[in-house]
């Protein structure tokens, strides 16, 4: 049943509304306020640790797509302490393609310089990790636009094809191109990894 969790949801709170992602394998990501997070399903209860941003429970309804709880501990004469969530769409074929099995991807990426292998984390952060040029990097999507933010080397665009591949370049400057094909999934170990970026 937690497969059918999985997607994007708006997270109602006293304080408004934001998009909020239960991603494979008990990622959990927000845009707006990025955490290590994880959620995990116990029956029709789901769970989540967001970190700094505290700990939730939400009863999950399967036919509506929709989740009411309260943050964690329960205050009932707190007015602030529910939350709900109503199911606002699945991962797009591109999110599917970059999280894969919920840890993530690896990329063949390439330039005029060369090749070398890249990770797309399926984290809390969407962190972009390269071996070869070590930075705090970061990824986001655009529908299939992927923006790449590679701290010291530079910002890159490129729109992702069904088929595994990547076109673009470095933002205002499109001679500077860059490609990249898809290799493999990452394994999903279950370690939240811990960012002191952040």
């Amino acid at each position: 049943m937690a497969a059918a969790v999985v997607g994007w949801y708006d997270l109602s709170w006293s304080g408004g509304s934001f998009p909020i992602c239960f991603r494979p394998a008990g990622n959990f990501f927000c845009a707006k306020f990025q955490a290590p997070g994880r959620w995990t399903m116990e029956g029709d209860l789901i769970k989540i640790d967001w970190a700094k941003f505290g700990k939730y429970e939400m009863k999950f309804d399967a036919a509506t797509k929709t989740m009411e709880g309260n943050a964690m501990p329960l205050k009932t004469d707190d007015e602030k302490n529910w939350r709900k969530a109503a199911f606002s769409r699945a991962l797009s074929p591109t999110e599917v393609l970059l999280i894969g099995d919920g840890g993530g991807s690896e990329w063949e990426f390439e330039w005029s310089g060369g090749s070398f292998p890249v990770k797309f984390k399926a984290d809390g952060y969407n962190h972009f990790q390269c071996d070869d040029f070590p930075a705090h990097a970061h990824w986001s999507l655009d529908g299939d636009l992927l923006k790449i933010n590679w701290a010291q080397f530079g910002n890159y665009e490129l729109k992702v094809a069904a088929d595994g591949t990547m076109d673009g370049g470095a933002v205002g400057k499109p001679e500077d191109w860059r490609k990249a094909k898809f290799t493999r999934n990452m394994i999903v170990n279950g370690v939240v990894e811990s960012c002191e970026h952040h």
